[in-house]
């Protein structure tokens, strides 16, 4: 929709769609850079090395959520099932942060697998379309001036980035909030924003409704459910009565989504009433199908276009 162009929303919006389709490409490489300084990933602490600032914080079971990888995959890039199989086999996680506009990248994916690292030395060797550079750090990676992303592989792990893919291990990292462990056990992707007030106030400026409603983390979940997959957001306001105020303000809102032309994001969103627990604010998805999923990401890149 044209109304969503060029707002904070719409950007988010785009890189994580962006975002989704970058993942299956990034398993394809691995599946065909050089062996750089092995980088660690450690899994008590995903997002060591990654720049703080990020807008959005997000993690993958790639085991879990392979369907909707599949899905995606084979909507965005194309190619045969078994390709996308035997590239998705060599994966087991995904971590990737989304910056705003302005910083030194976009978007920043790290995975954790198993990858022939010769086999793909030599594919970017012999490709025009991929050019060597090396980071401030003195690592050596893959850029593609015609994609507009940068792959780093080593053994172990995977890093696709807009800008320098290197991590830059001993600066400061952003923390994984206290409550994001409980909330994403048995997810098969969750993540969370940092500035968790700016869509719903968005909503309210599309809404012409001149009010500011501060929220704290804002936490979402995709999990599996009776065959099919849910999503959950969790909102954190400063206190109960803010939390009340958002809740009526997701009221307002599906009376509104005639008008907005978002009768679809409202049957997704609003497929059940919003749930207040003291300051916090729960929100549950209606139920998707791994197809359904990937179409998500789909109306997200054109709703941004």
């Amino acid at each position: 929709m044209k109304k969503y162009r060029g707002t904070p929303v719409a950007g988010i919006a785009f890189d994580f769609c962006r975002m989704g389709r970058l993942i299956p490409i990034l398993l394809l490489f691995a599946s065909c850079a050089t062996s750089p300084k092995r980088q660690v990933l450690p899994e008590a602490a995903p997002f060591a090395g990654f720049p703080e600032g990020a807008l959005v914080y997000l993690y993958v079971d790639t085991v879990k959520a392979r369907p909707i990888l599949e899905a995606i995959s084979l909507e965005r890039i194309g190619g045969d099932k078994s390709t996308i199989a035997a590239a998705l086999d060599k994966t087991t996680s995904v971590v990737a942060a989304l910056y705003p506009q302005g910083a030194s990248r976009r978007f920043l994916v790290a995975a954790r697998g198993r990858y022939p690292t010769f086999q793909a030395s030599l594919s970017f060797t012999f490709s025009a379309a991929w050019k060597k550079r090396r980071s401030e750090t003195g690592v050596s990676y893959w850029h593609s001036p015609q994609r507009g992303i940068s792959v780093l592989l080593s053994p172990e792990e995977a890093y696709i980035s807009d800008g320098d893919p290197v991590l830059v291990r001993g600066l400061s990292s952003p923390q994984t909030p206290e409550a994001f462990a409980s909330f994403s056990e048995h997810a098969v992707l969750a993540g969370w924003l940092t500035e968790g007030a700016m869509p719903f106030n968005y909503l309210l400026s599309s809404l012409e409704i001149p009010l500011q409603i501060p929220a704290g983390q804002v936490f979402f979940r995709l999990q599996p459910s009776e065959g099919y997959y849910q999503g959950m957001i969790r909102i954190e306001t400063p206190s109960v009565s803010q939390a009340k105020a958002l809740v009526s303000l997701f009221s307002i809102a599906r009376l509104f989504m005639a008008n907005l032309d978002l009768q679809e994001w409202g049957a997704i969103l609003f497929a059940y009433p919003p749930i207040q627990d003291g300051a916090t604010v729960h929100i549950h998805t209606a139920l998707l199908d791994a197809q359904e999923v990937a179409l998500l990401f789909s109306r997200f890149s054109l709703y941004s276009n």
